[in-house]
């Protein structure tokens, strides 16, 4: 039961428990995907179900006790592992995560961070600052540590120079002034568990959905996660959705498929809706 959305970015963090014959390890490993109420981290130790351990985030300096759901899959640096916060009101990653309550319906999701205090904040967009965000790669908005609307910019590696900050600033009020339009080609990218990952262009972008077209062949109905914008090595964030249209493309046309986002399961259980392999 999902009640925030999840960040795929890679946070350097301590684990330290028992194993399963009693002995105390401390193991320096990564949080790969963040959440309000846990993370997926990797780990080199056998962990196992119900398992308590300590999760110490390096970023923030905080720590919590947390509780290993289970294992994901194995990769040579380690195994997956779903956790899940034993205290969720603790924020040890330092993020704001906004509170899903199945009435949001936002066109994008993407990863923010003030260029004044450096706060991160996971922004629901609507269509319109969707367009802007994607025209400037910016937005002016309210900042609550600073008290006052800020540049916001996807969080990079390195603090943006006082020019980057001031052009981005000057294109951004430019593109405000303007009539904004609802169809954007946008970077899309559609995560399956078994179908793999498929990265597309959007041809239009609406409140809730989207359309896109691919020569992958999806039935109706198919349920995947999708990252709305996406950009390869950034932190990501990925929403459940599924395919309710589609057209297929003559020749060497590619298909085109409509996709509506699945309301958060506080208000509406994901019971019913299931998962559809191309026919």
């Amino acid at each position: 039961m999902r009640t925030s959305d999840r960040v795929f970015l890679d946070i350097p963090i301590v684990i330290s428990g028992s194993n399963a014959d009693g002995a105390r390890f401390v193991e320096n490993t990564k949080a790969i995907v963040l959440s309000r109420r846990g993370a997926k981290i990797i780990s080199r130790q056998a962990l196992f179900p119900q398992q308590q351990l300590k999760v110490r985030c390096l970023k923030t300096n905080m720590d919590t006790d947390v509780r290993v759901v289970g294992p994901i899959l194995g990769e040579e640096e380690g195994c997956h592992f779903g956790v899940a916060f034993l205290q969720p009101e603790v924020n040890i990653w330092g993020i704001n995560f906004p509170l899903l309550d199945g009435t949001e319906n936002p066109a994008g999701r993407v990863f923010l961070e003030c260029t004044k205090c450096h706060a991160q904040e996971v922004v629901h967009l609507d269509v319109f600052e969707l367009e802007v965000f994607l025209a400037n790669r910016c937005l002016t908005r309210p900042c609550p540590p600073c008290g006052k609307a800020t540049l916001w910019m996807r969080s990079e590696s390195r603090e943006p120079t006082r020019d980057e900050q001031a052009a981005a600033k000057a294109r951004h009020t430019i593109q405000e002034r303007k009539s904004p339009r609802i169809t954007l080609r946008v970077v899309v990218c559609l995560r399956h568990s078994e179908l793999g990952e498929d990265v597309v262009y959007t041809e239009n972008v609406s409140k809730g959905g989207f359309r896109f077209r691919s020569n992958k062949l999806y039935a109706t109905g198919t349920v995947f996660e999708a990252a709305l914008p996406y950009t390869p090595g950034a932190a990501n964030i990925f929403t459940p959705a599924r395919i309710v249209h589609r057209e297929i493309g003559v020749g060497d046309v590619p298909h085109a498929y409509g996709v509506a986002y699945i309301p958060s399961p506080v208000a509406r259980s994901l019971t019913g809706y299931r998962i559809t392999h191309p026919k």
